[in-house]
């Protein structure tokens, strides 16, 4: 679209099963990396498409294993113009649903990938690649805390744990997006049934470079 709505281009990707994306960012050289699912193999895997200014594909490649089935939430371009990529996996992993995080060089193939999480389900929604060139991820984990927690991880530059962190109380949290903060802390976005005047409110929650909380709350 341009600035004012109007439809500059329209595409469409996929096959005679089902694709579809869950985010899209423009990437270094003005192009777009979008990611999501396909089940055009059997299984469903993480899609990862790469195009140029104008939507034509340059680069399309999938990640899973043989069960079904892995998803992806978000990815972002990294320092070195690769890609992260964060989703969920039943494939790998020791739990029902754990957290799948895949690094990928400039072209999309895999460099490393690692699963986070316990024996229930894990769920993240995003990632970000922090000042130290690690990540951190926010999600949700039914394995750790009280029970349906806002779930924060960081990891370093290879996704090699380095702390977690839960947040929340006897109802569910979630958290939809983390951004870095100037002070290299953490602020994330979500929702909590634990706390505020609903059944659901907004909930908000700022931290320290560690995940220790500095502030939260709900509205």
């Amino acid at each position: 679209l341009n600035s004012f709505g109007d439809t500059i281009w329209t595409k469409t990707f996929g096959t005679p099963g089902n694709e579809g994306f869950y985010f899209i960012q423009q990437t270094n050289d003005l192009g777009f990396i979008a990611t999501g699912f396909t089940s055009s193999i059997g299984n469903t895997d993480v899609l990862l498409v790469k195009t140029d200014s104008v939507g034509n594909v340059q680069w399309s490649k999938t990640y899973g294993g043989s069960v079904d089935m892995e998803q992806s939430y978000c990815v972002q371009q990294t320092f070195d113009n690769g890609y992260i990529i964060e989703g969920v996996t039943q494939s790998f992993g020791v739990g029902q649903d754990d957290v799948y995080l895949i690094k990928v060089d400039s072209v999309g193939n895999l460099q490393w990938s690692k699963t986070y999480g316990g024996t229930n389900y894990d769920l993240r929604n995003s990632v970000r690649q922090t000042y130290d060139g690690g990540y951190i991820l926010a999600g949700q984990t039914l394995s750790f805390g009280a029970g349906g927690d806002l779930f924060l991880i960081k990891t370093d530059s290879v996704g090699n744990l380095l702390w977690s962190k839960t947040y929340g109380g006897p109802g569910n949290e979630y958290g939809s997006e983390i951004q870095i903060t100037s002070d290299s802390g953490y602020v994330i976005v979500g929702y909590t049934s634990s706390f505020g005047a609903g059944s659901y409110d907004i909930y908000l929650i700022r931290t320290d470079e560690v995940g220790d909380t500095l502030w939260t709350k709900a509205y």
